[in-house]
């Protein structure tokens, strides 16, 4: 780390220089840079925009937090589960609503439960938005993403995806094998086993699941009606 003038702290972070500047340290002699963001110190949510060499003072929406390696002009606000609010930092006071812990985030949602992971809100606004997940993924409260089942907690992964993988088998080397199966009337969708854990994954654009090999195929080659 190195200082510079006007306290401007300069992190290193996947090859973007990561800036900040003390809270309240907003005049335009702290831009120095014509276009860019300064994070400002000891906050989840605020940072100045410069534009110009002109300094503003700035604090993203409720539930959303800085994003420190974002590039002026894009837009540097995001939800927690793309930008990182670090250990001694805090983000501004909540404004919660009835249905919304903050006016913008992901949350567990009232319908879920431990046999139908994957609903969850989105909160616009103070407003909440009923969603659910991609099919075979469920919603991880922890991370505000939706998740493979069986690594949150809340859900019961075997009674939400319906099916239950046989006993793990291992090659010589202790490896267990990847095993395959195949869904009642769907061409594309099958379940995967590894070491007794299910996921449901999707064949790619082009390709369907042959039963016959358990992987999935060029689509021409399989004989498939979805049902």
């Amino acid at each position: 780390m190195c200082r510079l003038h006007h306290d401007v702290f300069f992190y290193r972070k996947n090859k973007f220089a990561v800036q900040e500047i003390p809270y309240g340290a907003v005049g335009d002699e702290v831009c120095q840079e014509y276009n860019t963001y300064y994070k400002i110190q000891g906050s989840c949510d605020s940072y100045v925009e410069c534009n110009a060499y002109k300094a503003t003072y700035k604090t993203c929406p409720d539930g959303l937090y800085f994003m420190r390696d974002v590039q002026w002009p894009t837009y540097p606000c995001a939800y927690p589960s793309d930008a990182q609010c670090e250990y001694n930092d805090q983000p501004q006071r909540a404004v919660s609503s009835a249905e919304c812990k903050t006016q913008y985030g992901f949350f567990a949602s009232p319908l879920a439960t431990r046999s139908d992971c994957g609903k969850y809100r989105m909160c616009v606004e103070g407003k909440a938005f009923e969603m659910e997940c991609a099919m075979g993924l469920a919603f991880n409260p922890e991370t505000g993403r939706c998740d493979w089942p069986d690594l949150v907690p809340s859900c019961s992964a075997e009674e939400f995806l319906g099916f239950k993988c046989p006993p793990a088998t291992y090659d010589e080397f202790g490896k267990a094998y990847v095993v395959n199966f195949s869904i009642q009337g769907s061409c594309h969708y099958f379940f995967s086993c590894m070491e007794g854990v299910a996921r449901l994954l999707v064949c790619d654009r082009g390709f369907a699941f042959d039963a016959s090999v358990n992987r999935c195929v060029d689509a021409t080659k399989v004989q498939c009606q979805e049902g």
